[in-house]
């Protein structure tokens, strides 16, 4: 994957700043990787909520997401999120369905980003690796 659209989906500084923060990496790679854990069902739980055009339930799921992507670094996410909150406080929940499609679609790119990063970087160990 291209370092450029690596980037767009995945932009390590929250991680990076919280495990300096904390002088340790076990607490952000666990975030990292509870967070991966449920991205799908987070995804899921969002598209449900549209199709039943529930905006409450949507608004939820959709803040929820949105604010743990900021925490990992998942821009694309987070900018998807950004859009589909704006739909729902725009009461078009039609327009949100229509974007909300391109969530799925992230989330194995995503995880690849992720993942790759975890594993060179945010090791299991006392600090982390710049």
């Amino acid at each position: 994957m291209a370092a450029t659209a690596r980037r767009e989906v995945f932009q390590p500084d929250p991680l990076l700043d919280l495990a300096d923060q904390l002088q340790c990496t076990t607490i952000p790679r666990r975030y990292a990787l509870t967070f991966l854990e449920m991205l799908q069902m987070r995804v899921e739980r969002i598209l449900c909520a549209i199709v039943r055009n529930d905006a409450k339930d949507a608004m939820d799921a959709v803040l929820s997401l949105k604010v743990n992507a900021h925490m990992v670094g998942a821009r694309s996410m987070e900018e998807t999120c950004n859009g589909l909150e704006q739909n729902i406080l725009d009461g078009d929940m039609s327009v949100a369905a229509r974007n909300a499609r391109s969530l799925p679609g992230n989330i194995g790119t995503l995880k690849t980003a992720m993942h790759d990063f975890l594993s060179r970087v945010l090791t299991d160990g006392p600090t982390a690796e710049n």
